[in-house]
């Protein structure tokens, strides 16, 4: 008896002396963390402190950043929230997981999604969404035992009915990122906060999503920072018109708009600063695996598509902020400037948390990059986009990056060529194409795209959405917010 006794007053002695220095009594975190992921509609890469923004326009991210491990470059599978979404919560590209623009689908049933993995691996499962796109008609409520349409809960709050004619800019008096923090609190606590079973919590914010309306008390922010720079009134989407105060008119001024867009971003990261401290207040943080991203980015101005995303392959677009924290077992500060996928985040989070990672994915776990390896990366990113068909393809390899126009209209109104090689080392916004200087290279990644395209399975099942006929609040909200003419 007295034998085993020492055996575990040792085990116990040893288990303390394990701790790193300064820890005090503090117990070492649980095996299987809790899992916060984080994604932000429309938040371009090059608008983030931490990606080498000019403005403070996110000093909680930045901070957040710095805590865990940051991958300096991460593309999206398509620059549109559906089926940028939809790759990320199932590890398949678009055209595998069958929610490709046309026909718009639902996500497909058969796909095993991040939340019904994490919750057959036993943990409570929640989400709150901004975005109409990722409602629940469309398939994205897939394994959640608790699903909140942000708009929709707090139009019942305010108004006593889930219903609304929308305009433009009033989505965000329904759902913003304060609305949307409230309901995740009350969410994270309804699943227990951990205690008896770990989280699995998805939140998605829309705030820097147009109609850029920033909430009042950050409307004199960032004033003169952005130059004017009139374009064609005809040239803007409808819905992201706005009158500028300082005029009394609608304005054609992208610099107004991209001031007000970053407004939006600053206000969102008030309400990731409030998240992060309640995540302390609970004393969750320390057991929390914290992934943050996007949905894709926005072009303000750039290759003259003002405003919008999902029509172009462009960087603007494509690139979206990604890190992952996780303290007392990921490197704080620790920065991966290899090409990685936001597809790439469903087999990471399920090697973090220990859980069965399901075959024939495309999706690459990037532990051994978190862990120090910066060659465990996929050796190629590849991204579909575009607004006609066949899609746009594009692909990275290093800093390179191959883009294919395989459509003639795209090729028309982008006035651009039907290849298009940028070395992104020295050209990030692509305005010099390299493809006459490097012929054999753009070959060799021409035909890994064809070769990824041809090998990648097709989605052939389920039924189409017809967007007409959803009910009248879900198509005034995709109207709203662009989606519909």
């Amino acid at each position: 008896m007295r034998l085993v006794l020492r055996a575990a007053l040792l085990a116990i002695v040893g288990v303390a002396t394990a701790l790193p220095l300064g820890s005090g009594c503090q117990r070492p975190p649980k095996e299987k963390p809790n899992v916060l992921l984080i994604s932000i509609d429309t938040l371009r890469a090059d608008h983030v402190g931490a990606y080498g923004y000019r403005l403070d326009t996110t000093p909680a991210i930045d901070a957040l950043a710095r805590r865990g491990v940051r991958f300096a470059d991460a593309t999206v599978a398509w620059p549109k929230t559906w089926p940028s979404m939809a790759a990320m919560v199932t590890g398949k590209p678009p055209q595998t997981n069958g929610i490709l623009l046309r026909p718009r689908r639902p996500l497909p049933p058969e796909n095993l999604t991040l939340a019904e993995a994490l919750r057959d691996g036993g943990y409570a499962t929640g989400a709150v969404v901004a975005n109409v796109n990722l409602a629940r008609s469309f398939g994205f409520d897939q394994g959640f035992e608790t699903y909140v349409e942000s708009w929709a809960d707090e139009a019942i709050r305010q108004t006593g009915s889930a219903s609304f004619r929308n305009a433009p800019g009033l989505v965000k008096r329904f759902t913003n990122g304060r609305v949307v923090t409230d309901q995740a609190l009350a969410t994270l606590d309804a699943l227990g906060s951990g205690k008896d079973r770990p989280f699995f919590l998805w939140l998605h914010y829309i705030d820097p999503h147009g109609p850029y309306v920033p909430p009042p008390a950050y409307a004199k922010l960032f004033a003169g920072e952005h130059p004017p720079y009139p374009v064609p009134l005809a040239d803007l989407p409808p819905y992201q018109l706005q009158i500028d105060p300082a005029t009394g008119q609608v304005s054609n001024d992208i610099g107004f708009y991209a001031t007000q867009y970053d407004r939006e971003i600053r206000s969102l990261d008030a309400q990731i600063s409030r998240l992060l401290a309640a995540l302390d207040e609970r004393g969750l943080t320390r057991d929390t695996l914290i992934v943050f991203t996007a949905d894709h980015g926005e072009s303000l101005s750039e290759n003259a598509y003002y405003l919008e995303h999902g029509d172009v392959p462009y960087q603007t677009t494509a690139a979206v902020p990604l890190f992952f924290v996780l303290e007392g077992r990921l490197p704080g500060g620790r920065v991966v400037e290899r090409p990685v996928g936001v597809i790439d985040i469903f087999a990471t989070i399920l090697e973090l948390t220990r859980t069965p990672v399901p075959p024939g994915l495309a999706s690459t776990s990037l532990v051994r990059a978190l862990e120090g390896d910066d060659a465990a990366t996929p050796q190629d990113v590849f991204m579909m986009s575009g607004k006609y068909e066949p899609w746009q393809l594009s692909v990275r390899e290093g800093p390179w990056k191959l883009v294919l126009l395989r459509a003639p209209q795209d090729r028309e109104w982008l006035h651009a060529p039907e290849r298009a090689l940028y070395d992104l080392a020295r050209d990030p916004t692509e305005q010099h194409d390299v493809l006459a200087e490097n012929r054999v290279l753009a070959a060799a990644l021409e035909k890994k795209l064809i070769d990824w395209l041809v090998a990648t399975p097709r989605y052939t099942g389920g039924a189409k959405t017809d967007l007409e006929q959803l009910d009248e609040r879900t198509q005034d909200m995709l109207r709203a917010l662009g989606y519909l003419e």
